[in-house]
């Protein structure tokens, strides 16, 4: 495993050093599939990790009318709340006029509707060009967990699409692209920071946590202590 991941490990000194590359490598894809197909198709993750490389692409020169943004997962509470993946990220993009996001929650009130709609809303993010990851200290991605049918189910699956999976913290409701879907996707970047994340990463297929099942199809691994 050690192996494998230091094949694709791309490893800085600094945090900001490894916020400032990967935004950066984000923007050259992004440049590339709109040079090639008229417009990117990019998916970002939640939590605190990737919120600065978000922070740098907002400041960027990049044409954002020729971008079609989605998230990885997201937590089932309404936009407004502090805990939304899509608030934030709104919040972090507001002032490009021209960002466009695809909502996973689309009603707050109906987990079942949501996720029946992200089912429709996101198949034109199959075979998409960049896919931000990260990774939890008990090694799930996107909202596929540890010890949760549903997330087992959503690494099994054959099938491109969302489903509704449960966290072992509030909000416990999640609604996350399966593994299919995210290997479906051309560029598939996993962003860790922390010793203690990447020794999780390495021992991931000892412990068969969910990050294992994707380990190998990681197009890239940026990393800073």
């Amino acid at each position: 495993m050690d192996n494998k991941v230091m094949e694709r490990l791309i490893s800085f000194a600094s945090r900001e050093e490894a916020f400032r590359s990967l935004a950066q490598r984000i923007s050259e894809l992004i440049i590339k599939a709109q040079e090639s197909k008229g417009i990117a198709k990019v998916l970002l993750s939640g939590g605190g990790t990737p919120m600065p490389v978000y922070e740098k692409l907002s400041d960027s020169s990049l044409d954002f009318s020729k971008i079609e943004f989605g998230l990885v997962d997201d937590r089932f509470v309404p936009v407004q709340d502090p805990a939304s993946n899509e608030g934030v990220i709104r919040n972090i993009f507001k002032n490009q006029a021209d960002f466009n996001l695809e909502p996973m929650v689309q009603n707050p009130q109906d987990y079942a509707q949501s996720i029946a709609q992200c089912h429709k809303t996101y198949l034109k993010f199959i075979h998409g060009d960049v896919i931000l990851l990260g990774m939890g200290g008990d090694g799930h991605f996107a909202s596929l967990f540890p010890n949760d049918k549903p997330s087992a189910e959503g690494l099994l699956a054959k099938e491109y699409g969302c489903l509704g999976t449960n966290a072992p913290s509030h909000p416990t409701k999640r609604i996350s692209t399966n593994l299919a879907f995210i290997e479906s996707i051309e560029h598939r970047i996993l962003l860790l920071t922390g010793k203690d994340k990447l020794d999780k990463l390495k021992a991931s297929t000892t412990e068969g946590t969910p990050i294992s099942y994707i380990v190998d199809k990681l197009t890239e691994i940026y990393y800073a202590p």
